[in-house]
């Protein structure tokens, strides 16, 4: 009988399986991304270093309100939004006294 069961290979019904009970899927929500924060961020840098022109105004108020929003959707880089906002008031601060002084010269007209 040993004879006709070496071409099925094991047929002991008691053997063991491979089977390591149920897979677990995990429907886990993706950590939030820094996005925001990040953009925040770079609008602010770029605020600073371009402080001469009148368009970083613009970028300045985008930097501060990105940053805000980001604070307020509780993302993980809370201190990149911070540094982003502080950057951005910083630029925007520097945008209006450089407007202002350009504005004040060409009255006097030293421009």
């Amino acid at each position: 009988m040993n004879e006709n069961n070496n071409q099925g290979g094991n047929v002991n019904s008691y053997a063991p399986n491979n089977y390591n009970g149920p897979v677990m899927v995990s429907n886990a929500i993706p950590e939030k991304s820094g996005g925001k924060a990040v953009g925040s961020l770079v609008c602010g840098i770029i605020s600073i270093l371009g402080c001469w022109s009148y368009v970083t105004v613009v970028l300045s108020i985008v930097g501060i309100v990105l940053g805000i929003v980001s604070i307020a959707q509780q993302n993980p880089q809370k201190g990149m939004a911070i540094a982003g906002i502080i950057t951005s008031v910083i630029g925007l601060l520097l945008s209006i006294g450089i407007i202002l002084l350009v504005i004040v010269a060409a009255a006097s007209g030293m421009v």
